[in-house]
């Protein structure tokens, strides 16, 4: 009975429009500065507007290239949502690094404690390498309440140069020790408020709290964070994330406090049409 439903609602698909977003991002995290861009085209899938179930449905195919101080990343992603309230994505980027900055550092230890002062230590280089990633969103609205689950996997091959020693590095996107052909995966949750200053110039602020976690599975390094979070929209192009999270669980900071603390301001850009 779905499936000659759900082909039904395709007579409102509309055809591939193209579309790019641009992000100038700085932040405190590891990665520093961030330029990201991704070009690509998307298609409105089945459902009439105002459907709370498939009013906004989509199929999305856009390159993705992404340049830090650290390392540049090109590659094709796919994100389908069949349900306004579902998404699945897929991606293979590869990925060049710099041997600047936090790139590659290698390490002989899996267990290593990889305090600052010892990764600052570490013989640094460049290299080769690739990631690609699956990833799952549920999310909800209820009035001004918004709710959302992030679940990623991620596979991770890299190949450094000869002066990089060791078995396993600190790969600063996922702020985790690796092997050089390893996987993670991630647990992402956030629970906001919403407060609309400004609908049509998109002026809104977000309060409430995300957990965070992430696990390294041929290291087991693993990271769990808790703690409030605040987006502000300034304007539909510039927005401040603010996060602070007490560790759960963390190789370094065996203590909930001093806490992690982020901010990213963001500029994105995306042209009418």
């Amino acid at each position: 009975m779905l499936l000659p439903y759900l082909l039904s609602l395709t007579a409102h698909a509309s055809p591939f429009k193209p579309m790019l977003r641009a992000d100038l991002a700085a932040s405190y995290w590891d990665e520093g500065a961030k330029v990201a861009a991704y070009p690509g085209v998307q298609k409105r899938l089945w459902g009439p507007d105002g459907s709370v179930l498939f009013g906004d449905t989509f199929l999305r195919i856009e390159g993705v290239a992404v340049l830090t101080p650290s390392y540049a990343r090109l590659g094709p992603r796919v994100t389908f949502s069949p349900i306004a309230v579902f998404e699945l994505s897929a991606h293979y980027l590869g990925s060049a690094y710099f041997g600047t900055f936090s790139s590659i550092k290698g390490f002989d230890d899996p267990d290593v404690v990889y305090t600052d002062d010892v990764v600052d230590a570490a013989v640094r280089g460049p290299g080769l390498g690739s990631v690609w990633g699956v990833e799952a969103t549920l999310q909800g609205k209820v009035g001004p309440v918004i709710a959302a689950t992030f679940g990623e996997l991620k596979g991770w091959d890299v190949w450094p140069a000869e002066r990089v020693q060791g078995d396993y590095w600190w790969e600063p996107e996922s702020e985790l020790l690796l092997s050089w052909h390893d996987n993670t995966w991630a647990l992402n949750a956030v629970a906001l408020y919403e407060h609309v200053f400004d609908e049509e110039r998109g002026r809104k602020l977000y309060l409430g709290a995300m957990y965070s976690q992430s696990t390294g599975v041929d290291t087991g390094d693993r990271f769990a964070r808790l703690g409030p979070m605040a987006n502000i929209a300034f304007s539909d192009r510039w927005g401040l994330l603010i996060l602070t999270q007490a560790y759960l669980d963390d190789r370094i900071y065996t203590e909930p406090l001093p806490p992690y603390i982020g901010l990213r301001l963001r500029h994105t850009w995306k042209p009418q049409g």
